[in-house]
């Protein structure tokens, strides 16, 4: 191919940063704009109901959480991560809450996993039976209330067993297990004790009314039902089921549950049983006119003829989305793919890898916010062949930038010819002007992968940094608009920049200070408008992310300035950064003939003398 059909370097470069702002206006609508909306679909969805209650349903409006739960006969639950009753009332798991993980950093209010129909944010586990042909067969339903056969709390040492009789000699149990951290045994059993027999199948669901509370309402985590079915993973966010209505899919092995950020609730059959998935979404038809989301699983059909007894097992799995903890039950209880409850996302090939840097580190000193320093060193090492290419060629391209600049003035009414001269005078001294867009592209992915990694798991949740940050999956709570706390006075959330971000700014301006200046105007003005806006988008998001990019920054900076010093050029921050004149000439100049170097300066005098080549000339520029 002809070298001039080529994409000119400064298209290229611009198509690089063109990228980057992209993804940077992508997180910045999801921010922004998306989670705003889902907040306020949220606020109007509460004001509709309240709206929309008749007399009839004033009567039986939402109640406290404590009261609901007080209103019915409960087993306890209790182990050393998890807290809760179950409802003898329907048979249900409706109330349970983490003992090691609270809402917000201060600790005062610990997470609620699971609560009843009646009170807010409904969110519980139901198991039971339904009729293959006789309908008219009396079941248990929510409001059949179960007695206690044994245990009187529900704990690793105590499992407790429940009891239901229809009165047409069937009789219904419920034996409930629990281990150490947040798996559930769910054994279901019917004795036929009639004079015919019956089929039934049994089924297990998870059932959420109206949005979460602890609702995120973004694209970067996937929140609602959730499951791994036939070897496929199956995400339904709110508002996508609520599109579709349904999916109902059938397979020997898979799990189904509803996940959020942070959380999982997820039921895990028998592997070797076919079952039918189902995803649900039922509008405004539960109590107090929320919409319903459902993930549940329904057994083969059983046929109990009398004197027999049929039993459906099934494991439960609520609690905290850690990834060691998932990948235990996977082999506990052979299912796949529990771990794709944490959203990995597309880049799993680098989020999962990151993340286990990042606990490894973490494991051995203790503080996330030193294992994201440690981490930042090893990408740096990893990429330090690559980016000292990039950097040389950063140096070189500011070696040659006089003749470059005389170039420019000789046929700055022929672009062509200038492209075509540019082109040549960056094959002579063997300069790739890409080589230096070669950390942009690298940074991209590594950036958004490593978002990702703060913002979907658990163990940055609440981890502590030093200092003021005491939360590094959260944003910087300073802001230089009251002079970080020295002013009493709370600034709008936009105004939010704290110490971190403008430290990146800082760093950021002086790594943008080392690079050659591009020809392009448009692209030189949208490179120094990117540091700045680059720190509002970033003051916004997890901390985290704004000490890896700072001291990211602080590593290029000090490994660039060190390529440019041993290649002779002058640094200077914030300033025009030269090359000796004595290196200047030796790699500016080739060894040719006067007349056949006149294209890289005006004059074979010029390109003799140290003092034009090294100064470009600004004086002669403006008397024109």
């Amino acid at each position: 191919m002809n070298p001039n059909e080529k994409m000119h370097p400064g298209d290229i470069r611009n198509l690089i940063v063109f990228m980057a702002v992209s993804i940077l206006l992508w997180l910045s609508y999801d921010h922004f704009i998306i989670k705003p909306h889902a907040q306020a679909l949220q606020a109007q969805q509460s004001a509709m109901i309240k709206a929309e209650q008749t007399p009839e349903a004033q009567q039986e409006k939402e109640r406290p959480r404590a009261e609901v739960i007080s209103a019915s006969k409960r087993i306890p639950i209790k182990n050393q991560e998890l807290i809760g009753t179950l409802n003898l009332t329907g048979g249900r798991i409706d109330d349970l809450s983490l003992t090691q993980y609270f809402r917000k950093v201060d600790k005062k209010e610990t997470v609620t996993l699971l609560s009843p129909s009646g009170g807010p944010f409904p969110r519980y586990a139901e198991f039971g039976w339904v009729p293959v042909t006789d309908s008219k067969i009396s079941l248990p339903n929510s409001d059949s209330v179960w007695q206690v056969v044994s245990g009187n709390a529900l704990t690793p040492t105590t499992p407790v067993t429940l009891r239901w009789s229809n009165g047409q000699g069937l009789t219904f149990e419920k034996t409930f297990s629990l281990d150490e951290h947040y798996g559930f045994t769910v054994v279901q059993r019917i004795k036929n004790q009639g004079s015919s027999a019956v089929t039934l199948s049994p089924y297990a669901l998870v059932t959420e009314h109206g949005l979460p509370e602890e609702f995120q309402g973004n694209a970067i985590v996937h929140e609602g039902p959730l499951g791994y079915v036939d070897g496929e993973l199956v995400e339904h966010g709110y508002g996508g089921l609520a599109e579709t209505g349904r999916d109902v899919r059938e397979s020997t092995s898979g799990w189904a549950g509803i996940t959020h950020k942070y959380w999982l609730t997820a039921l895990v059959p028998d592997q070797k049983e076919n079952m039918t998935y189902r995803f649900a979404f039922t509008p405004k038809k539960t109590l107090h006119g929320k919409d319903k989301y459902q993930a549940d699983i329904l057994g083969t059909a059983r046929t109990i003829t009398p004197g027999e007894t049929a039993e459906f097992s099934l494991k439960m799995f609520s609690g905290v989305k850690k990834v060691e903890q998932l990948e235990n039950y996977e082999k506990l209880w052979g299912v796949t793919h529990l771990d794709l409850a944490v959203d990995f996302g597309l880049l799993y090939f680098l989020t999962r890898p990151f993340f286990f840097v990042l606990n490894t580190f973490y494991g051995w000193v203790g503080n996330f916010g030193i294992a994201i320093l440690m981490f930042t060193v090893v990408l740096r090492i990893c990429v330090f062949p690559l980016a000292n290419t990039s950097f040389r060629s950063f140096a070189k391209l500011k070696q040659i930038s006089p003749a470059m600049y005389d170039l420019r003035e000789k046929y700055k009414d022929d672009r062509p010819k200038l492209q075509q001269e540019l082109v040549a005078l960056y094959q002579r001294e063997k300069v790739n002007p890409m080589a230096g867009c070669l950390p942009i592209l690298i940074q991209i992915p590594i950036f958004f992968a490593l978002f990702k990694v703060l913002s979907v798991t658990i163990e940055m949740r609440h981890a502590p940094f030093f200092g003021w940050i005491q939360d590094l999956s959260a944003p910087d709570p300073t802001t230089i608009f009251n002079l970080f706390g020295l002013i009493n006075w709370t600034p709008p959330s936009a105004l939010m920049i704290g110490i971190w971000p403008c430290l990146m700014l800082i760093s950021m301006l002086i790594q943008k200070s080392l690079n050659p200046t591009p020809d392009d105007k448009v692209q030189a003005v949208m490179l120094a408008v990117m540091p700045w806006f680059m720190t509002y988008i970033l003051a916004k998001f997890a901390c985290g992310l704004v000490i890896y990019w700072t001291f990211n920054n602080i590593l290029s900076t000090i490994q660039q300035y060190i390529i440019m010093r041993s290649m002779g050029v002058e640094v200077k921050f914030f300033g025009k950064n030269k090359a000796k004149s004595s290196d200047l000439l030796s790699s500016i100049v080739p060894d040719e003939t006067p007349s056949k170097t006149s294209d890289v300066s005006s004059s074979p005098e010029e390109s003799a003398e140290p003092k034009n080549i090294s100064a470009p000339k600004p004086k002669k520029k403006k008397k024109k």
